[in-house]
């Protein structure tokens, strides 16, 4: 924590104190560094499936999972270098997993898989693997009867042999339980993929192993500095004024709309600029941005994207249709077509999001008023005078303020009292004086002084209606949508233990999926489905001190 705090401190002085950018930059390349490594279930898929991933990130010297960043970022890149798909995962001890479905508006053809941290784009290092995504339906591949064509080669992957895993059997029938033993399975952080392999498999040239042998560090430098996201998602913005009013050291109050609420204050630099850092946990994807001023209608907001990439990827080597692939995918296509008729009830679990509280904690001082247990009042104005001690109202030029006393009954009146209403933050009271009161539920008063962004204030008036019925005034101005870290999912497998002669179809060809391996786990075990052929199974992901770990089990089903 020391060391991260300290880390820190050192970032802030360098993006302030150094006036010029590639010097800043330069400056970067004394901090640790990071490198990310992803472990994709496979590298030929057929839109109607899903990409199941898993991404770690390493610290660039030592390899053990870095504590750095706590957001990776994924996108799919087409070869025309356009972004198919873009994910944000939250980073939990350097590890993050997520999932992709390919819909059927994606075209046949070559991709990349990237992977990096927002630290990363300071060198724009980046994990990429070649994929291939073919649509059954359209977009057609050309047509080769010369197995040379896909001209690939087989890269050994050798066992790392330190979990020394086994099954149980080497053939089972269908819808039978394949379990796996492990050894020496302390400090590990792995995942788990069995998947079928066929007559046309695609090589695999990624894993652990190589990842850590072959790794080399991007020498490019960024045209743009990026800051490290280290408590969180970090945004940045920047407001600007058509009538020159004055940019710099302005209040920006953040609310999120949603359930999962969370409300901030950031303050601008000299050029306008802000930033402000929001809990990975926070789920809600729309946001409210509102400058804290009087005169709120002579600023604009923006919130601004400078994480697009700046590397062109080349390499995208063409993928024929020979008579096995052809095969495969017209097998394939009838086993995923079924798979997704019955969706519905092989569905993966969502986990429920961590609940974010405000930023203000519950304490003595704290009063809370629920009116149903007054007598109600249809208006604010009656509310404040007959229910809220130490609470009172000013009116000047049609213009209303709330006060607050604190605990000691001191007011102070250089200072602002902030009211915040359904986690919206009211800049302007008067919004609110003429609410319907009977729609509200508590209030609760902070009766202290509070440091809010950089603000002091003369206590907090926090009020919260029934069913979030207090609407803000949002327009294109002022709301803005973020991309959000994925919601983390338990991965639907099937049990047969109890019901082996369930009549629901089962086509799976991804028998199992499990980003996250327990490490006190001797063993972990999945049933077969009514697919038979050859499968592998795959276990990779490194060791608490950056150890490499890969392993692979080859078993059949008949």
């Amino acid at each position: 924590m020391k060391k991260q705090i300290f880390f820190i401190c050192c970032l802030l002085f360098f993006c302030f104190k150094i006036n010029s950018q590639n010097k800043a930059l330069n400056s970067f390349e004394t901090f640790p560094q990071e490198k990310i490594y992803a472990n994709v279930n496979s590298n030929l898929f057929l839109t109607g499936e899903h990409i199941l991933y898993k991404i770690y990130c390493l610290n660039d010297k030592k390899n053990n999972l870095s504590s750095l960043s706590k957001i990776g970022y994924v996108e799919v890149i087409d070869s025309n270098n356009n972004s198919l798909f873009k994910q944000k995962i939250a980073l939990e001890k350097g590890q993050g997993f997520g999932d992709i479905f390919l819909n059927s508006t994606i075209k046949t053809g070559t991709y990349k898989f990237v992977a990096y941290t927002q630290w990363m784009l300071n060198s724009q290092t980046f994990f990429e693997k070649t994929i291939y995504i073919v649509n059954p339906f359209s977009d057609k591949l050309k047509v080769s009867d010369s197995i040379s064509k896909n001209n690939f080669t087989l890269t050994t992957l050798s066992n790392s042999n330190l979990l020394k895993p086994l099954t149980n059997k080497k053939t089972y029938a269908k819808r039978e339980e394949v379990i796996v033993s492990l050894t020496n399975n302390k400090n590990i952080n792995v995942s788990v993929s069995a998947r079928k392999i066929d007559d046309f498999t695609i090589p695999n040239k990624n894993s652990t192993l190589l990842f850590l042998k072959d790794f080399k560090s991007s020498k490019t430098k960024s045209k743009n500095l990026y800051l490290p996201e280290l408590r969180g998602e970090l945004y940045q913005g920047k407001i600007s004024s058509a009538t020159n009013k004055n940019v710099h050291n302005k209040k920006i109050g953040i609310s999120y709309i949603g359930e999962n609420k969370i409300t901030k204050i950031s303050t601008t630099s000299q050029s306008g600029e802000f930033y402000f850092n929001i809990n990975k946990n926070a789920s809600a994807k729309n946001v409210l941005l509102e400058v804290l001023d009087k005169n709120t209608k002579d600023y604009k907001i923006e919130l601004q994207n400078n994480n697009n990439l700046e590397k062109t990827f080349t390499n995208f080597p063409e993928l024929f249709e020979t008579e096995k692939l052809r095969n495969y995918i017209k097998q394939k296509s009838k086993y995923l077509q079924i798979e997704n008729a019955y969706n519905t009830v092989k569905q993966n679990t969502l986990r429920p999001a961590k609940e974010n509280s405000y930023v203000f904690s519950e304490n003595k001082n704290n009063v809370l008023y629920n009116l149903d247990d007054f007598t109600r009042f249809k208006t604010v104005k009656e509310v404040t005078v007959e229910i809220l001690q130490d609470v009172w109202l000013t009116e000047k030029n049609n213009e209303y303020s709330f006060h607050l006393r604190d605990v000691n009954l001191v007011a102070n009146n250089n200072l602002e009292t902030l009211l915040i209403v359904d986690g919206f933050i009211v800049k302007n009271h008067t919004d609110f004086v003429f609410f319907d009161a009977l729609k509200i539920k508590n209030i609760l008063l902070v009766k202290e002084k509070y440091v809010f962004g950089t603000n002091i204030y003369q206590g907090i008036i926090k009020i919260e209606t029934i069913n979030n019925s207090y609407k803000p005034v949002m327009n294109s101005r002022n709301s803005f949508t973020l991309l959000k870290p994925e919601k983390h999912k338990d991965y639907f497998h099937p049990n047969y233990k109890k019901n082996i002669n369930s009549r629901v179809p089962d086509y799976r060809t991804q028998l199992y999926w499990n980003p996250n391996l327990k490490n006190s786990s001797n063993e972990f075990s999945f049933y077969t489905s009514d697919v038979p052929g050859k499968y592998q199974i795959i276990i990779e992901g490194f060791t608490n001190s950056g150890e490499a770990i890969y392993e692979e089990l080859f078993f059949e089903v008949k």
